[in-house]
């Protein structure tokens, strides 16, 4: 029942049909879902009969109950006819013919982990329980409010399930199960940030440092693009970890310098988080009073992101800005709707035709209403 919906008996195996499952397949679910109760006639025509025109109900229900007996007889099933009892006014599933439900499994497992076993035990147990999590429960019903709750309930469970086990690979040093296991529950959970620190730490400890800033990057415009939201102080820490570079004792100054440029990025303008761009503003103004060259610093503000065909205005200036500018030139996401721009060695005349030449490249209509823009010079410090 999780990740799709599957009997499987010896030899045979029956799964419903890809997409919107049927009432028929329905019915069955909601009966294994139940095996452990009789369910009430009532009960299940407001399951499967509420809101509709029925003239006979009861009737419809009974035509249903015999539809999916005889699915699961033509599906090959031993003894199949047997597999749902008419049972005082109501129907059941028949615990007497042995069932082994994943669900209830990955329940029990988890639930297992928490009764104070030895660490060891309890990760095996987490490990095991993870790995009966194939996707959400009954994704092909997630729309009926039975599901719904049910749904929430495994995810939750699955979630905190792989936390721990996280926890517990890190601290032993599991780094490449644990990279796994983040990829795994990214799938059902990409904005969950503390398994998004767990994978980098996983690529960290493994010396994937390129592949973590990669990853970094890429989950941080997910997250301003969907959420509009910033990364927390703890993944903004980690990422400048990550970006440290390693010096070995012994190196030669030559090899030190090839090893600071060799993962650089020279096809177009620089692009660096806002903590970066604020220490680069720094360095810049501390130099201008000696150099005497002129920097700006430029900033597009986008007063709301609309979700059009074309991506948004964000998206689009991701794309415009780096075709733009120089090489020379640096940009930062400063925040989920706001890009700024280092300028170099430009007149304020040079920047402001700069800044038009992205503007008339966005696709964007009415401009001036969705998007502000800024210049401003850097001030030296003597």
């Amino acid at each position: 029942m999780l990740g799709g919906f599957a009997i499987l008996s010896g030899e045979s195996c029956i799964t419903e049909q890809v997409g919107k499952a049927s009432k028929v397949w329905k019915l069955i679910q909601y009966l294994i879902a139940n095996r452990y109760k009789s369910v009430s006639q009532d009960e299940l025509i407001n399951v499967f009969c509420d809101g509709e025109l029925v003239a006979n109900p009861g009737s419809a229900l009974r035509t249903m109950v015999s539809r999916a007996r005889a699915a699961l007889v033509k599906a090959g099933l031993p003894r199949a006819e047997e597999l749902i009892l008419a049972k005082s006014g109501g129907y059941a599933w028949n615990n007497a013919r042995k069932c082994v439900v994943d669900a209830e499994q990955f329940e029990y497992l988890c639930k297992k982990a928490g009764t104070g076993v030895g660490d060891d035990e309890r990760l095996e147990l987490l490990l095991q329980a993870a790995d009966l999590y194939k996707g959400d429960f009954l994704p092909n019903s997630a729309g009926d409010m039975w599901v719904i709750p049910l749904a929430r309930w495994y995810r939750s469970m699955y979630i905190n399930c792989a936390h721990d086990a996280l926890e517990l690979l890190t601290r032993t040093g599991r780094s490449v199960e644990a990279e796994e296991l983040c990829a795994k529950a990214l799938r059902t959970d990409p904005f969950d940030e503390q398994l998004l620190e767990y994978r980098l730490r996983s690529l960290l400890a493994q010396g994937k440092n390129t592949e973590a800033v990669d990853e970094y990057k890429r989950m941080e415009t997910m997250f301003y693009d969907v959420l509009c939201v910033q990364f927390s102080e703890n993944l903004c820490a980690l990422y400048n970890q990550i970006q440290k570079p390693v010096i070995r004792e012994g190196a030669s100054l030559e090899a030190v310098i090839d090893d600071f440029l060799k993962d650089a990025d020279y096809a177009g303008a620089y692009y660096c988080d806002i903590t970066a761009f604020k220490t680069i503003c720094q360095i810049e103004a501390r130099s201008m009073s000696r150099s005497g060259r002129t920097t700006f610093i430029a900033r597009f503000d986008a007063k709301h992101e609309p979700r059009a065909k074309n991506g948004g205005v964000m998206k689009q200036l991701a794309i415009a800005i780096p075709r733009s500018l120089r090489k020379g030139d640096m940009f930062t996401r400063a925040t989920p709707n706001q890009y700024m721009l280092m300028l170099n060695n430009l007149t304020y005349e040079d920047c402001k035709s700069l800044i038009d030449r992205i503007m008339y490249s966005l696709e964007t209509k009415y401009l001036p209403k969705i998007i502000g823009v800024s210049i401003k010079p850097l001030k030296p410090i003597f």
